[in-house]
């Protein structure tokens, strides 16, 4: 598991925090982007939201981890003098401790998605990521993967790293500011603005 699930399990049992309340059976959740939440954390962490980013992928031959970013954020997340990239790494695999995903599936409003999405696009270029494969001999190999608009309704939750002092050499490791817990049937791809 990786740091920023630790921390998340850490904090919600040191902490004894209770999560806000869950969205109504069926209830259209707000809709925001990366940037938009990293600009206002007050307000967007600890609850469930639906966000709009690039997916982000880190694949090795045993593992992956999945993150929403988006580039040129106008309010970057600054702590102690350190600043976060923007990047919100998704969770789809939590254990007892953890904060919970919201419970239930609200309905999706495309034309609001596709409006996000516009905005992302402004700032983010999609670019592509790299993947281990085997080739025909058996050996590993990299392979050039596009990356792909994406989705996620989940819970937000704060690292703890957030409010360490990290010094002049940055918090390392995961490097990200907030979680989103969300069910795996809650991280969709986009095509063209569409939820897949």
């Amino acid at each position: 598991m990786r740091a920023a699930a630790k921390y998340v399990i850490a904090v919600a049992i040191s902490t004894g925090i209770m999560f806000g309340q869950q969205q109504k059976l069926n209830e259209m959740p707000e809709i925001v982007t990366v940037c938009e939440v990293l600009g206002n954390l007050s307000k967007y962490a600890d609850t469930d939201v639906a966000v709009v980013g690039r997916m982000g992928r880190s694949v090795s031959l045993v593992d992956q981890y999945e993150s929403l970013s988006q580039d040129r954020c106008g309010h970057p997340l600054i702590t102690h003098g350190h600043t976060f990239p923007n990047r919100i790494e998704i969770i789809t695999k939590w254990e007892d401790g953890m904060p919970k995903p919201p419970g239930d599936r609200p309905r999706l409003d495309n034309a609001r998605i596709a409006a996000k999405l516009s905005q992302v696009r402004r700032t983010t270029e999609l670019g592509f990521h790299t993947e281990p494969r085997f080739n025909e001999k058996g050996k590993t190999v990299e392979v050039i993967v596009p990356n792909e608009w994406a989705f996620v309704y989940g819970r937000l939750v704060k690292t703890p790293r957030l409010s360490e002092d990290c010094g002049a050499k940055g918090c390392g490791g995961d490097d990200v500011p907030l979680v989103i817990v969300a069910k795996e049937q809650e991280v969709r791809t986009l095509a063209g603005g569409d939820v897949r």
